[in-house]
């Protein structure tokens, strides 16, 4: 925040008395305003969702709202996405669309169709990059859902047969009415590149809808801020150092009215024989990153964008992402190396939220 060019109480007393009362009644009325700012104290509510978890907290709530309210309004959300986009339950769309047959249009819901043609979009933007058509080769490098830990790395028949399955071009959408159709019989959809940033939006505007102004959004490290936390302090977020098994912060960001994430490949790794090998896949080469960028993260109007772009840049690795953010004007910050030396880089878009949290 600049410093306020408003004149002082005691420069509008010399220069107009008749108007110095005018401005402590107006700055009386400034603070009257600010105490009643919260009137009633934060909401917060957290519980398990989508294999991790989600935390709420809404400040100054409502009259209206109350805990039990909020947290049945958020369940029945994350629910109703569940049904939609989970990977684990066999009863949901894209289970559904997954054991269907190549050529065959399956029917799903406005939301499904909508977000995987948003997926398929930002795959084609980013070059490949950004792929939700990867569990093939997940699978094979040891990352998929039921995947255990490899012992060995997969052959190059293997590697092949897999990739001849992905790809964006795999899926088609149909809006009227909506339905997805593949082309390969094994070929599967897996949003979870931008499906829970897209349940924080959800959240957020279920938050929106009930009369919330000032919130933070969480899930599984996904975010949205709206509003600030407390009078013109945005809320101060956190980014971790990109390192397993500790908690120590890298940086902190200024949010609001934006989403944020970072994704990382420092906690989902493998090693054979000395080497590590991220589960972060270059769905154009079908082999895990070899560049040293450990976490990107992007701070976007919504939190689904910045969730797809998150891993689209690092995908990319630390130059390339960051031309590339430079050029589509999104806020990114990467850290990259070890934890001997990280480094960090930023985009130009991303200046703005470091000031913010000074």
């Amino acid at each position: 925040m600049s410093p306020s060019t408003y004149p002082t109480t005691a420069q509008v007393a010399r220069t107009a008395p008749a108007r110095f009362a005018f401005w402590m009644l107006l700055l009386a009325l400034i603070g009257l305003l600010t105490a009643c700012e919260d009137a009633r104290d934060p909401i917060r509510v957290s519980g398990p969702a989508q294999g991790t978890t989600y935390s709420v907290t809404v400040m100054n709530p409502p009259s209206e709202m109350n805990r039990s309210a909020l947290e049945g309004a958020m369940t029945q959300v994350i629910e109703r996405i569940d049904a939609q986009m989970s990977t684990w339950r066999d009863d949901s769309e894209v289970a559904r669309f997954n054991a269907a047959p190549a050529g065959e249009w399956v029917p799903v819901s406005p939301e499904l169709a909508g977000l995987t043609r948003e997926a398929l979009g930002i795959g084609r933007d980013t070059n490949g990059a950004f792929d939700v058509t990867l569990g093939p080769i997940l699978q094979v490098w040891g990352f998929g859902a039921d995947a255990e830990q490899p012992t060995r790395l997969p052959t190059t028949d293997e590697l092949a047969a897999a990739r001849e399955r992905t790809g964006i071009g795999m899926i088609e959408v149909r809006d009227q009415p909506p339905a997805l159709r593949k082309k390969a019989a094994q070929a599967t959809l897996d949003l979870a590149g931008l499906a829970q940033g897209y349940t924080v939006d959800q959240l957020s505007q279920r938050l929106n809808d009930m009369g919330a102004r000032r919130y933070l959004v969480e899930l599984g490290g996904e975010l949205y801020a709206r509003g600030n936390k407390q009078g013109s302090t945005p809320w101060r977020i956190g980014v971790e150092k990109p390192e397993a098994g500790t908690r120590e912060i890298e940086r902190v960001v200024g949010l609001a009215n934006a989403g944020m994430t970072t994704s990382g490949d420092y906690r989902d790794f493998f090693e054979i024989d000395g080497r590590r090998f991220s589960h972060t896949i270059d769905p154009r080469t079908g082999r895990p990153v070899a560049h040293d960028l450990r976490s990107v993260t992007v701070v976007a109007d919504d939190a689904m964008t910045a969730d797809a772009m998150a891993t689209a840049l690092l995908v990319m690795g630390a130059d390339a992402g960051r031309r590339y953010a430079d050029a589509h004007d999104i806020a990114a910050l990467f850290v990259s190396g070890t934890a001997q030396a990280y480094t960090e880089s930023y985009s130009k878009a991303f200046e703005p939220y470091l000031k913010e949290a000074k």
